[in-house]
């Protein structure tokens, strides 16, 4: 059995897989910032799901900079330095610990499962803060691993800030209030206009071919994707196309999917 872990700056899911590789039950509770309490409170939950079958692996994506195991860096949970890898191992000794970046994980899954292999697609989730990933003909680099759009640094309206603080889905709850198909308009192009503050020089950076948004902002890019591919137009180079700009398939769920993927690549190569 594969056991996927979708660890967020607020919530975590964790879901059983298939041999077809679909989830079963997912389970879903607020992300413990301590972090034996959030290894506690998952392993409990892996025990529950597992329902005593033997667990093959376990993948984790977790919302920072991961190596070799360790959280390095996880800003929204306060983890620096944290052997995530070292302490699952210690609860769960017959299985196999996988630890990546969730924005890595979305976006391998995501590039997979559209109905053509981009070339070059980028992935940003929204959420508590602003993950990306560069995923290249379907695969993850380990070059590209510690890609972290949301710490850009950037200067809108004037003052110095960062794209993770203009455009992260918890700043635009404070702004605009929970956004959803009622929301209005001119809320939508201010939202586009806060994306598209980050995503514009990473389009002209590395230009990919498709650009997928997921997150809990995820199911909304339909009421602003135009507006968006219109702010991009008037401000890239004229000799940069606008990529296409979709909606991450099962944008709440599509981080659990990448931890599937990974593992069973991982699986392919030993």
């Amino acid at each position: 059995m594969i056991i996927g872990v979708d660890t967020g700056g607020t919530k975590t899911l964790v879901a059983n897989f298939n041999k077809e590789g679909a989830p079963g039950q997912i389970i879903k509770f607020p992300t413990p910032k301590d972090i034996n309490q959030y290894v506690q409170r998952v392993s409990d939950q892996i025990r529950l799901i597992a329902d005593d079958q033997s667990i093959e692996t376990i993948s984790v994506a977790i919302p920072g900079v991961v190596r070799d195991g360790v959280a390095i860096w996880c800003q929204n949970l306060g983890w620096n330095n944290q052997p995530i890898s070292q302490l699952f191992s210690e609860q769960f000794p017959m299985a196999k610990i996988i630890i990546a970046n969730d924005a890595n994980m979305a976006g391998l899954a995501t590039m997979r499962r559209l109905q053509t292999v981009p070339r070059c697609g980028l992935y940003i989730t929204l959420g508590t803060g602003v993950g990306t990933s560069l995923i290249l003909n379907g695969d993850l680099h380990k070059s590209l691993n510690d890609c972290e759009g949301g710490h850009m640094a950037l200067n809108y309206q004037g003052k110095a800030t960062t794209w993770e603080e203009i455009a992260a889905t918890r700043v635009l709850r404070e702004l605009f209030g929970e956004l959803s198909s009622e929301t209005p308009a001119e809320v939508w192009e201010e939202v586009a206009d806060r994306i598209k503050a980050g995503l514009q020089p990473l389009i002209a950076f590395v230009q990919p071919d498709v650009v997928a948004i997921g997150g809990s902002i995820g199911s909304f890019v339909p009421y602003f994707s135009h507006t968006l591919s219109g702010l991009l137009a008037e401000s890239l180079p004229a000799a940069i196309s606008v990529p296409k700009i979709i909606s991450a398939p099962n944008p709440e769920e599509i981080v659990l999917y990448g931890c599937y993927d990974n593992a069973t690549s991982q699986h392919k190569q030993n």
